[in-house]
């Protein structure tokens, strides 16, 4: 969703395709067997979003077709992390498209900076530079959810 800049549509469709590749890589007996498969289905989910928001031409976020809670849901228990999850999304897409892009392949697919780069077309000192500078720019929202509780202290800071 934050990569997706919170269109539902494109993330929904992201994690479908990201499930039909994975079933296919299960059964790739060729291909190099999968370490860890979490790892492999968020960054494989990423890139789908990443590769349809670049066929869609479209990477902005419009506050209006945001989701909104069903009302079977237990509103009271929601709250606090749908309002962090749109406190994200709305900083997340400040981010220039580059900084944006290579936060979501790092900080939230897990894929190492060098490959992010590669695929990004640019060199790792730059890839670098972008993470830093939207790390910098999302510094508030990361203490602001911290204190929410959303974020484990014991998880590491990412």
């Amino acid at each position: 969703m934050f990569v997706s800049g919170g269109r539902r549509t494109v993330a929904d469709d992201a994690v479908q395709e990201g499930f039909v590749q994975c079933w296919r890589r299960w059964h790739a007996l060729c291909l190099e067997p999968v370490r860890s498969w979490p790892a492999w289905l968020r960054t494989t989910v990423v890139r789908e979003v990443l590769g349809l928001q670049k066929e869609a031409g479209s990477v902005d976020f419009g506050t209006d077709a945001h989701d909104h809670v069903s009302p079977e849901i237990d509103l009271a228990s929601w709250v606090d992390a749908r309002g962090a999850c749109r406190m994200v999304l709305e900083r997340m897409v400040l981010l220039s498209g580059r900084r944006r892009e290579v936060t979501g392949r790092c900080a939230i697919a897990g894929q190492p900076l060098g490959d992010a780069a590669k695929e990004m077309g640019i060199n790792a000192a730059t890839a670098r530079l972008h993470l830093c500078r939207a790390r910098q720019a999302l510094e508030d929202v990361y203490e602001q959810l911290w204190e929410l509780g959303v974020i484990d202290t014991s998880e590491g800071r990412q």
